[in-house]
């Protein structure tokens, strides 16, 4: 599955943007994108945000990203 992080400015087209790329699970595996890095600086900069962004999957699911972050944190996160 597909993860993609959604800013408030920003469309469902937008996910198609690298920087929106959150990362990849499969086989209880995660390989982050480059929108994982811009995730963990508004969680350390500015976590006041964090209520404002939507995760969203290839499948069109939404979820916030306590859920997201809780989801990853039991996978194995692989380097790029």
């Amino acid at each position: 599955m597909m993860y993609y992080i959604l800013l408030p400015n920003d469309s469902e087209a937008d996910t198609l943007n690298e920087a929106n790329l959150l990362g990849e699970e499969s086989l209880g595996n995660f390989w982050p994108g480059t929108g994982l890095g811009v995730l963990m600086t508004l969680v350390e900069k500015a976590p006041e945000a964090l209520p404002t962004l939507q995760i969203k999957t290839d499948q069109n699911q939404t979820i916030g990203v306590p859920e997201f972050l809780e989801k990853i944190s039991m996978l194995h996160i692989k380097k790029s």
